[in-house]
C-alpha cells in the first residue's frame, strides 16, 4: 500500500471548505479500490486473505440486496465514501458493517430533521434524532453498543476534522453489555448449553482422525487435529506453513502460529499425549498438498507458462503459441475422463464447433471467455492459470511473508471433488466456510455434500447429525482449561488472545461448576493455606508463607519469593535454591520436576569441575566449592520434597544463617558482633551507612 497522507484541517477557512477539501484529499490522493471502479462505483469489496467483505453505499432496508439497492443521496454519498476510504487506507479492518450502519443512520436523520442528506447540517436535532432511529431499528443490546461506538467514533471525526467544528460531542448512551457467556437470562442459558460441544462430539472427532481411509477424510480430519491440540482460529490455518513444528530446548514439541487480531507469532506447546497425533496430521498434510505446493512453485518459477502436467496430451515440442484444439484444451484443463471420451466418440474434428460445443457448453463462461476470440493456446492458459489463482498477495501468504507453496493446508481445485476432476495445474488455500461444512450440513443448500461425520458414520448421542462449528472446538478447549483451574495469562496466550478479559467470551461452564468453583473458595472458615490458595490460583500472601509483613509474594520456577522488591532489586541474579528469601512448597505443580531437572545440570557441573581441579584447572576448586554448596541446598530441598515425613502443603525454607546478608557478613568480617535483642534496635541500612557498604 502506498504512504497515506492524513488529512489536516485548516482552523483558517470555513466548514464546506473542509468538507470539500476532505472528500478531494479522498478522491483523488487515495487509490484504494480504484481497481473495483474507484469513486464511480457504489459498491467496493475489501478483500483479506481468501474471502472479501462487501462495503455497499446504499440506503437501509429492512433486507439488503447487495445486487438491487438505492444509493446514499448526494452530498452525503461523496462524504461517505470519502469516510470509508480514509479509514481504510490507514488501517484496514475486517468488519466495516457497523460503520456503515452507523453512516446510513446519520444520512436518515440529517434528511428527516433537514430534508435533505448534507453532513454540514448535523446539529443536536439530528443527533437527538440518530438516537431514535437506532433504537427504533436495532433491538439487540450488544449490537446497539457497537453501533453506537461507531457513531460516536463518526461524530468525533466530523468535528474534528472541523467539518462541523461547534457539534457538541457525545458518548455512546448505550452501555456495553456482558460476554454472552456469563449471562443468565433464559435466551442465553440456552446459547451455553449448545454452544460447547459434548465429550461425545469431541471423540467423534478424534475417532474420525484414527479412522480415515480416503484423501478427503485425511485432509480435513488431519486440519481439525490441528485446532484440537490447542485453541484456534480456523482462519489462521492457512498461514501454518511446512515447516511449522518446532521442538524446545526441554524436547516438547511446538507449533509456530500466526494467531490474528494483534497477537502476531507464536508457538503453541503440543500435550505430550498428542504429539504423535500432531506429528501425523502434519505429515498427512504434506503429503496430499504436496502436488498444489509443486504447482504454485512452478507458476512463480515459470511465470507466463502453463504447466504440462500428466493429463497434457500434446506432444513435450507443441508450442507455447500454437491454437489447442477441443480435445487438447478439454485434457490440459482436466476434465473427466467421461468428458474427453464423448468428445472423442461423438466427433473427430476437435476443432469443430461441434467438439468445442461439447467442452464448453452454453453455461460454462469461463470456457466461453477463452475461447472467445479463437482457439486458445497454452499461453492463454496460463493467463487463465494466474488470474485465477494468483491472489492479492501473490506469491505469499494472506499475512505472512512467507511463499504460498509453503503453506501446510495447500490443495488443488476440485480436489476431493465427486463430479469433477481435480485441476491438475491448480494451487487454494481451504476457507472457513469450507471447514464447517465438513462439521455442519449446509441446510440452505438443495444437495449438501455430506460432513466428514456422515461420511464416516458418526452420530450424536440422540442419533442426528453431529453438527459443530470450528469455532466451538475453541469454545471447549478453553472451557476445559477453566475447568482445569489454567491461570488466566496462560490461557489467553495458549489460544492466541491478545487481551486477558477476552477469556470470558470462551468460558462456557454451567452455572453449577461456577458456583462449585464459589463454595470452594468461600467454604474455608479461615483463610486456605499457600497450597490451596495455588491451586485455586489465588494470591499467596507473605503472611501464608510464615512472613509478617503486608505483601504478595511471587511465584518462581521453583516456588515462592518474599523479596520486598519495592525496596531493593534482586542481589541473587536467580540463585533461588540458595536463597533465604525463597520457600518450596510440597504438592505445588511441577515444582519437584523442576528442581530434579536443576540438579541434574548443576550436578552434571560440579562433576566438570570437580574433574578440572584433579587436573589442576587453575580456578576450579573455586568453582567446586560454589556448586558444591549450590548442590547440596538443591538435593537437600529434593529429598525433603519426596520424603513421605513432609506433609502434603509443608513450607521449606534454608536456614537464615546459610545465607547471611551483606550487612551481617560485613560485620563479621570487622569482628563485630550483634545479639539477638541488639540487632532489633539497629537497622541494617544504619549499620551499612556507618560500615561504608554500598547496595546492602
Amino acid at each position: 500500500m502506498a504512504d497515506i497522507i492524513h488529512f489536516q484541517p485548516k482552523h483558517e477557512i470555513s466548514a464546506k471548505q473542509n468538507l470539500d477539501s476532505f472528500i478531494e484529499h479522498c478522491k483523488n490522493t487515495l487509490t484504494l479500490y480504484d481497481d473495483q471502479g474507484g469513486w464511480q462505483s457504489n459498491n467496493w469489496q475489501h478483500k483479506q486473505k481468501n474471502r472479501s467483505i462487501a462495503m455497499t453505499f446504499s440506503k437501509y432496508r429492512a433486507k439488503s440486496n447487495p445486487a438491487n439497492f438505492d444509493p446514499l443521496d448526494e452530498p452525503f454519498l461523496s462524504f461517505a465514501k470519502a469516510y470509508i476510504r480514509y479509514n481504510q487506507s490507514i488501517k484496514a479492518v475486517s468488519s466495516v458493517t457497523n460503520k456503515m450502519v452507523a453512516l446510513r443512520m446519520l444520512h436518515d436523520a440529517l434528511v428527516e430533521v433537514h430534508g435533505i442528506a448534507n453532513v454540514l447540517k448535523t446539529d443536536g436535532l439530528v443527533i437527538g434524532e440518530l438516537e431514535t432511529i437506532t433504537k427504533q431499528r436495532v433491538t439487540n443490546k450488544d449490537r446497539r453498543n457497537k453501533i453506537g461506538y461507531q457513531i460516536e467514533i463518526l461524530l468525533e471525526f466530523i468535528r474534528s476534522k472541523r467539518i462541523v467544528p461547534a457539534l457538541q460531542s457525545w458518548e455512546n448512551p448505550w452501555p456495553k453489555v456482558g460476554a454472552k457467556a456469563e449471562r443468565t437470562d433464559e435466551d442465553s442459558r440456552k446459547w451455553q448449553d449448545t454452544r460447547c460441544p459434548s465429550m461425545h462430539q469431541m471423540l467423534a472427532l478424534a475417532d474420525c482422525f484414527a479412522n480415515a481411509e480416503t484423501l478427503e477424510d485425511k485432509y480435513w480430519s488431519s486440519v481439525i487435529t490441528l485446532l484440537m491440540f490447542a485453541p484456534g482460529r480456523a482462519g489462521e490455518l492457512s498461514e501454518l506453513t511446512v515447516d511449522c513444528l518446532h521442538r524446545g530446548e526441554n524436547g516438547a514439541l511446538g507449533v509456530r502460529w500466526y494467531a490474528e487480531k494483534g497477537f502476531g507469532h507464536t508457538i503453541k506447546w503440543v500435550p505430550e499425549a498428542l504429539e504423535q497425533t500432531v506429528i501425523e496430521a502434519h505429515n498427512r498434510l504434506m503429503e496430499i498438498g504436496k502436488p498444489a505446493r509443486e504447482a504454485a512453485k512452478y507458476a512463480y518459477d515459470h511465470p507466463n507458462v502453463f504447466m504440462r502436467h500428466a493429463g497434457c496430451c500434446t506432444s513435450d515440442d507443441f508450442a507455447e503459441n500454437k491454437p489447442l484444439n477441443a480435445y487438447q484444451f478439454a485434457h490440459a484443463m482436466s476434465f473427466t475422463e467421461q468428458s474427453i471420451t464423448s468428445i472423442k466418440a461423438k466427433t473427430s474434428q476437435f476443432s469443430s464447433v461441434t467438439a468445442w460445443n461439447m467442452v464448453g457448453g452454453k453455461n460454462t463462461k469461463w470456457v466461453q471467455k477463452l475461447i472467445a476470440s479463437g482457439e486458445p493456446t497454452y499461453e492463454d492458459l496460463a493467463s487463465f492459470v494466474a488470474s485465477e489463482y494468483q491472489t492479492h498477495d501473490w506469491p505469499n501468504l494472506p499475512s505472512i511473508q512467507r511463499p504460498v507453496w509453503e503453506s501446510l493446508v495447500l490443495i488443488r481445485d476440485r480436489e476431493f471433488h465427486n463430479d469433477f476432476d481435480v485441476r491438475e495445474f491448480s494451487w487454494r488455500l481451504p476457507s472457513v466456510n469450507e471447514l464447517n461444512a465438513q462439521l455442519a450440513i449446509r441446510d440452505k443448500l438443495k444437495n449438501p455434500p455430506k460432513t466428514l461425520f456422515q461420511r464416516m458414520g458418526y452420530k450424536d448421542e440422540d442419533g442426528f447429525d453431529i453438527r459443530l462449528t470450528s469455532h466451538q472446538i475453541r469454545v471447549w478447549l478453553s472451557t476445559n482449561a477453566e475447568r482445569g483451574g489454567m491461570d488466566a495469562w496462560q490461557l489467553a496466550r495458549w489460544a492466541g488472545r491478545a487481551r486477558i478479559n477476552d477469556n470470558r467470551h470462551y468460558d462456557l461452564r454451567t452455572q453449577d461448576e461456577r458456583e462449585q468453583q464459589a463454595r470452594s473458595i468461600l467454604e474455608f472458615n479461615e483463610r486456605p493455606t499457600a497450597l490451596e490458595a495455588i491451586k485455586m490460583n489465588l494470591p499467596v500472601s507473605y503472611k501464608d508463607l510464615g512472613v509478617n509483613r503486608i505483601g504478595i509474594a511471587d511465584v518462581t520456577e521453583y516456588g515462592m519469593c518474599v523479596h520486598d522488591y519495592a525496596m531493593s532489586p534482586c542481589t541473587k541474579g536467580g540463585e533461588c535454591m540458595t536463597c533465604k528469601e525463597h520457600v518450596c512448597i510440597k504438592g505445588m505443580p511441577k515444582t519437584l520436576e523442576r528442581i530434579i531437572r536443576l540438579e541434574k545440570k548443576v550436578e552434571s557441573q560440579f562433576n566438570k569441575a570437580t574433574d578440572d581441579d584433579a587436573d589442576g584447572v587453575f580456578g576450579a576448586n573455586r568453582w567446586v566449592s560454589h556448586l558444591g554448596w549450590k548442590l547440596a541446598h538443591i538435593r537437600t530441598q529434593r529429598e525433603r520434597l519426596e520424603s513421605e515425613d513432609t506433609p502434603e502443603g509443608a513450607i521449606l525454607w534454608i536456614p537464615p544463617e546459610h545465607d547471611p546478608s551483606p550487612v551481617k557478613r560485613a560485620l563479621e568480617q570487622n569482628d563485630l558482633d550483634i545479639s539477638a535483642s541488639d540487632q532489633d534496635l539497629v537497622e541494617e541500612s544504619e549499620v551499612a551507612m556507618l560500615l561504608g557498604i554500598e547496595n546492602a
